[in-house]
């Protein structure tokens, strides 16, 4: 995995790595997906680096976790016969049915939730409050969150807070065909949809109704979880859509933002996007 952070963010986690005194729980928040995740990353490979300036990236341990290979670092997924797309409570009791093992190579074992906001039920989080009160000396926990309020509040006081800072800020033209893309996918025709994305224009103007659709997305996420919203935009998406549905959409949605990022013509992603978002929102 490359990781892409900012300058600001990426301080914000070599000042834990440097400290000394690395936590043995850490929520990371706010900014994009991308942002976040290579923030995680960037803490794990620190958290087990052998060089003398952490994390250097260039050992065998830091290459081994952006490789997604180090035996020490794991990442908690669902199940692949999973209908809900969260991780189960055997999905996590599976996961962590070795926590109490010593590592194989490093210092303590890692272990990182993407999305833990979308992926862990609050039961799961009650499971997991049950290592973190009283957790083993050799042992981390990397949540990436939204918003940290989506988690219980029991984790959140048992934890670093890395709050992300975003540079992103939507124009008014960026926010109304992000708006406008809600209105479609929440439409009973499939015309609606097409029409919107298919004039959205260039690659830039995409790629920012996209950013601003996300941000919609997970507001209706966080109004499911208890956490009120006035976006009317993200109440239609949170009353229509069930969160397995809007978790599905949010993937589908930064997916496309990553594939603008690279030679692509946008009229076909928008194509694409399409028949990705009426096939989400048409499944039961």
């Amino acid at each position: 995995m490359d990781i892409t952070i900012s300058k600001d963010n990426e301080k914000s986690v070599l000042d834990i790595l440097r400290s000394g005194r690395i936590p043995h729980t850490v929520i990371i928040e706010g900014d994009s997906k991308e942002e976040r995740d290579s923030a995680a990353m960037l803490l794990a490979a620190g958290a087990v680096c052998k060089g003398e300036i952490k994390p250097c990236l260039d050992c065998i341990p830091c290459k081994k976790v952006l490789d997604g290979a180090h035996p020490d670092v794991t990442v908690p997924r669902p199940s692949k016969t999973s209908k809900t797309g969260i991780i189960s409570l055997k999905d996590l009791r599976d996961s962590l049915s070795s926590a109490s093992i010593k590592p194989n190579e490093a210092d303590l074992k890692i272990y990182i939730f993407y999305d833990a906001d979308k992926l862990l039920r609050e039961d799961s989080q009650n499971t997991l409050l049950k290592i973190i009160e009283e957790p083993p000396q050799d042992i981390l926990f990397i949540f990436t969150v939204e918003n940290a309020k989506a988690l219980l509040a029991t984790v959140r006081s048992r934890a670093r807070l890395i709050s992300l800072e975003s540079s992103f800020v939507p124009d008014e033209e960026s926010v109304a065909a992000a708006e406008r893309i809600v209105d479609g996918i929440v439409s009973l025709y499939e015309y609606d949809l097409l029409l919107t994305l298919s004039t959205l224009g260039d690659k830039s103007a995409v790629t920012s109704a996209l950013s601003v659709l996300t941000e919609k997305l997970r507001l209706a996420l966080l109004y499911q979880s208890g956490i009120t919203t006035d976006d009317i935009s993200a109440l239609k998406l949170a009353k229509k859509l069930d969160r397995k549905h809007i978790i599905e959409l949010t993937e589908t949605t930064v997916s496309a933002v990553s594939k603008l990022k690279t030679n692509v013509n946008p009229q076909l992603i928008m194509t694409w996007l399409c028949s990705r978002y009426r096939r989400i929102t048409w499944q039961k």
